[in-house]
């Protein structure tokens, strides 16, 4: 068996007058697109002529699948957890202000963006209407302010705004430190525009409606579209050179996978997951993926009892 310790922890970021702070378990692609929704909040507040604090407070549900739920308040972003009623919440905020909360296992962009909307142009009735509530789903244990989700859910069903339409023309590139070449991609009218770049000139490769993760070995990137799709790209080539691949048992799977060069042109993809099979707990499961001929084998260790 094995046994490992594991804590969550906290990404924070600043835009402008935007705060975004997301809760997850790993290095997930999540993170990059809560600093993609700050930079498109920052735009959204400029456009509705806002300049007072916001808060954005995204809680990553990354053991499963979450369908996302939104909270709406004006306070500092107290969290006070009711299996400790005594302990005091610690504040987000220095002073009152909006408030836009959710849980998911993956972030919908525009439906945030709506969310924000509302929030700016109604703030004084969120901070009229809002009560305390009791949230207790996916490993959340909170007392929390929030307005009745009967109106969150008017708002996520609506038409967007030509506001967001028109926010939504703008780029938002992938965050990335000193980024001068190689594969990166853009947020453009909610899908995700995979490009390279070179000489300060890009071209876009593919486009996809959502992205798990990007894995860099080398000049190798494995790019997931979802946690059991993915397709691969060459730098050297600058194309992609396989098909989109569908890993077995990946909805056993949380984690990010392990990727490594094991030689030559073959890579590793390895995770664990739990099953109602015989013997240890958790299994190994390893995939071979051989690059030049674009072949996967999707269990080495089955393979290798066969």
């Amino acid at each position: 068996m094995i046994v490992s310790a594991h804590q969550d922890f906290w990404v924070v970021n600043q835009f402008r007058n935007i705060k975004t702070r997301i809760k997850t378990g790993y290095k997930y692609e999540e993170i990059k697109k809560v600093q993609i929704i700050g930079e498109l909040a920052q735009l959204l507040a400029e456009k509705l002529n806002y300049n007072q604090p916001i808060l954005l407070d995204f809680n990553h549900f990354y053991v499963g699948v979450s369908e996302p739920i939104y909270f709406l308040s004006f306070d500092k972003g107290i969290i006070k957890y009711n299996y400790d009623p005594i302990r005091i919440g610690k504040p987000l905020l220095t002073k009152k202000a909006i408030v836009v909360r959710q849980v998911s296992n993956k972030f919908d962009i525009v439906n945030t963006l709506k969310m924000l909307e509302y929030a700016i142009l109604n703030w004084k009735t969120i901070k009229k209407e809002q009560i305390r509530i009791k949230y207790d789903e996916n490993y959340c244990d909170w007392i929390i302010n929030a307005i009745d989700q009967r109106t969150v859910t008017n708002i996520e069903t609506s038409k967007e705004s030509d506001v967001i339409t028109g926010i939504k023309h703008f780029k938002i590139y992938r965050p990335e430190k000193d980024f001068k070449k190689g594969m990166s991609y853009f947020w453009q009218n909610d899908k995700y525009h995979i490009i390279f770049k070179e000489k300060n000139k890009e071209r876009i490769i593919t486009t996809l409606t959502s992205i798990y993760d990007i894995q860099k070995v080398r000049s190798t990137i494995f790019i997931f579209e979802s946690p059991s799709e993915f397709v691969v790209f060459d730098e050297y080539k600058e194309e992609i050179v396989s098909k989109k691949w569908t890993i077995e048992n990946a909805d056993k799977n949380y984690r990010l996978y392990n990727i490594n060069q094991i030689g030559g042109d073959k890579y590793s993809i390895s995770f664990y997951y739990y099953s109602k099979e015989p013997g240890l707990q958790p299994k190994n499961q390893i995939l071979i993926y051989s690059l030049y001929d674009d072949k996967l084998v999707q269990d080495l260790n089955r393979l290798m009892n066969e």
